[in-house]
């Protein structure tokens, strides 16, 4: 910042009614303001508020092209169109007095001196043009960049890949500075980042979705769907998008047709999608809110211009984590969204539950992960002995042809049979590890529904190949490119 001489111009803050100039001009020495004239009051430079308006300006904004472009000047050629070109933006004295707030001599000054600073060194220069803060320029917001963030985020997802994965320092520094507020997070509308779900708020269940490739397998999930529709076990639990080989979580979707689409079944096998409540409370990061929330914050303030970049990143994070991954390359392409899932799951302050993500599979309908500490589902209540059976198939005594009918038959004992209480073996997995988990789902019996996969209906996007023919020679230097002869 420049060394300002104390003659010049002071303004004070009931002439710059901007909050964080306000601040500013507070901390300052008390002089007589040269604009209002009231006395023994904090004043600033005139020249210091042009450096803060101007590091603004660098910032926040980008002066507009004065001139037409060539497409914008052939429309104005163009006799058959009614086309008028206008300057994008607005006068730069009219956006200096609106982000400071100040009166119009305070920003008349601010400009002159700006202009002053930016002015051609030669005038009459034949390639002399519009200079920045020159008194007819207009000027808009500029685009946030996030290519810093966009940069820390390839490098760390490449080293979780290939240098080091469980005790990364660095990921964990990243998330930090990503997932900041996120309970403060809102959207241009006012909406916010996590949203509640549970018994009294608008989404109040998932559906899941799971397949089967044999009978057998089909009348064991009927038979006992709890465990068979519900997350599998940690021995057996597979990676995916939003959990590690072992962590068992709870994927559903919001809709039976998302649901059905994310497992993406084989021709001829059964899926069986089934409905699962909320029994308690859950608070949810949903990621399609991130792509509209905004920040507020002061255009003059150093950290404001840090914070934009970030919240911009935000706005592109859902594309990242829901990017469409190749079977074979699952293990290595999961590991950030992995990392990400584990990090939120850990979180004391937002507590986090799950996320709630687009689908992948259909583009249109929305996922739900429970995190392994909300994904449990509470048993059947059934009193013990009671009996589950499952038929697959009936019967038309007309035509003696046998046809898919499922139906789960549910026999209770006629006297209760007292539980005996389980005594320790010593054999029990894990046991001194597992910690007591709050039930978080109840599954809607009556909701279970098969679907026989009939035929799966593949959308894509099509582009023609052009072959062309050249010739070639052994000097590569006198190598006819393909398509010139």
């Amino acid at each position: 910042m420049r060394e300002h001489d104390d003659e010049c111009n002071q303004v004070c803050a009931s002439c710059v009614a901007e909050g964080f100039l306000h601040q500013v001009i507070d901390s300052k020495k008390e002089k007589v303001c040269s604009y209002c004239h009231e006395a023994a009051v904090p004043c600033i430079s005139i020249f210091e508020l042009a450096d803060l308006v101007e590091e603004a300006f660098e910032n926040h904004f980008e002066r507009t092209p004065s001139d037409p472009s060539d497409y914008e000047f052939a429309l104005i050629k163009d006799r058959e169109i009614d086309y008028f070109w206008t300057r994008n933006g607005q006068p730069v004295l009219d956006v200096i007095i609106e982000i400071t707030c100040c009166e119009t001599e305070v920003g008349e000054d601010l400009l002159s001196i700006l202009s002053e600073r930016h002015g051609s060194y030669s005038p009459g220069d034949p390639w002399e043009g519009e200079d920045e803060f020159d008194p007819g320029s207009y000027y808009e917001r500029a685009g946030a960049s996030s290519m810093h963030w966009h940069f820390q985020w390839r490098r760390l997802e490449s080293a979780l890949k290939y240098e080091s994965r469980l005790c990364n320092r660095d990921v964990l520094k990243l998330f930090q500075s990503v997932f900041a507020g996120l309970d403060q997070a809102r959207t241009y509308h006012g909406g916010v980042a996590i949203i509640d779900a549970g018994p009294e708020s608008e989404l109040q269940g998932v559906y899941r979705a799971r397949d089967f490739q044999s009978q057998s397998a089909l009348k064991k999930a009927l038979e006992n769907p709890v465990q068979e529709l519900g997350p599998p076990d940690g021995s057996i639990a597979r990676a995916n998008r939003m959990n590690a080989s072992g962590i068992s979580v709870f994927y559903g979707a919001k809709d039976a047709g998302s649901a059905l689409a994310e497992i993406r079944p084989a021709v001829g096998s059964n899926v069986v999608v089934a409905h699962f409540l909320f029994t308690r409370p859950l608070r949810l990061l949903d990621l399609r809110t991130l792509e509209s929330i905004t920040c507020k914050g002061s255009l003059f303030d150093p950290e404001y211009a840090q914070e934009v970049e970030r919240v911009a990143f935000l706005r592109t994070l859902t594309k990242l984590l829901t990017m469409p991954v190749m079977p074979n390359e699952q293990d290595r392409e999961y590991l950030m969204t992995q990392a990400v899932a584990d990090y939120l799951a850990s979180l004391d302050e937002p507590s986090l539950d799950g996320i709630v993500f687009p689908s992948v599979q259909d583009g249109v309908g929305e996922n739900v992960v429970l995190f392994h500490k909300a994904s449990l589902v509470e048993p059947l209540q059934y009193p013990s002995g009671t009996r589950v059976r499952a038929d697959l198939i009936d019967f038309d005594p007309e035509t003696e042809d046998s046809y898919p009918s499922y139906s789960i038959h549910v026999s209770q004992p006629e006297k209760p049979i007292e539980r005996k209480e389980a005594e320790f073996t010593g054999f029990e997995p894990n046991w001194l590890y597992k910690r007591e988990r709050e039930t978080s789902l109840r599954l809607v019996m009556d909701s279970i529904i098969v679907h026989a996969v009939k035929a799966v209906r593949v959308e894509t996007s099509q582009d023609r190949v052009f072959v062309s023919h050249g010739t070639h020679s052994d000097n590569p230097e006198i190598d006819s490119l393909p398509g010139d002869f």
